[in-house]
């Protein structure tokens, strides 16, 4: 059974820019996976999308590299050292950095769409509802929730052991709960949002990237198309009502 105790030392041991510095590299397993999960989420992001919020935000790579710019857009993590790292590589009009708790996120300020890119799972199963409903106070009526987690329904609990094992961050000891599409779906639901989609991402691809990274790409888009449900990572949608 996991240890569902928020561990913040766990969090904040990790160095500064580490996934962005991953993200940068530009070859490999790892790259593949942080770059091609950071495009696939902005490509949920609604067309007429001029506000955006990034809860857990990291070292801002998210924010720091949209392909389609918004006209005001805020990160915010717990990690002091994180967000330093993104203000100091991330400056730009309209993109704001600060730190604040994701789990409580009580912001004047209403956005158009909020994102969260593996977030959910670093949360006591207790405090995963009260996430959610902080994430639809500071939407818009009519604004999205774009989420992306670890899918408990497929290898990833393998590969999280074995990455565990042989790489620098431990996830067992981060991850306090994983979801599949069902509980992921039902959680947002309580929490008042209206889904929209829930599919899966991850099967081989990320593993044949060093090989060619144009072949994994197309893999992946195939994956996702004829393996809808066995990917490593789920990427929710849901709307807040109007």
């Amino acid at each position: 059974m996991r240890d569902t105790t928020f561990r913040l030392d766990h969090y904040l041991d990790i160095e500064p820019g580490y996934y962005d510095k991953v993200y940068r590299r530009g070859r490999g397993i790892q790259w593949f996976w942080h770059h091609h999960r950071l495009r696939l989420v902005e490509s949920k992001l609604p067309a007429d999308c001029k506000s955006l919020l990034d809860l857990g935000c990291g070292p801002g790579t998210f924010l720091g590299n949209l392909k389609r710019p918004v006209e005001s857009a805020l990160g915010i993590d717990l990690a002091e050292p994180q967000i330093a790292y993104a203000r100091e590589n991330y400056p730009r009009p309209g993109l704001e950095f600060r730190v604040a708790d994701v789990r409580d996120a009580a912001l004047e300020q209403r956005f158009d769409t909020v994102v969260s890119v593996e977030v959910i799972e670093h949360l006591p199963p207790d405090e995963v509802g009260g996430f959610l409903r902080d994430a639809y106070a500071v939407l818009r009526p009519g604004g999205y929730l774009i989420l992306s987690t670890p899918n408990a329904k497929s290898f990833w609990p393998l590969l999280e052991w074995l990455v565990s094992l042989v790489g620098p961050v431990d996830y067992r000891q981060q991850h306090l709960g994983l979801f599949n599409r069902k509980s992921l779906t039902r959680a947002v639901t309580e929490a008042g949002f209206e889904p929209v989609s829930a599919e899966t991402f991850f099967v081989a691809a990320p593993f044949v990237a060093p090989i060619s990274r144009r072949f994994a790409a197309g893999l992946l888009e195939l994956e996702r198309r004829v393996l809808p449900a066995l990917g490593s990572e789920i990427l929710l949608v849901a709307r807040r009502p109007r």
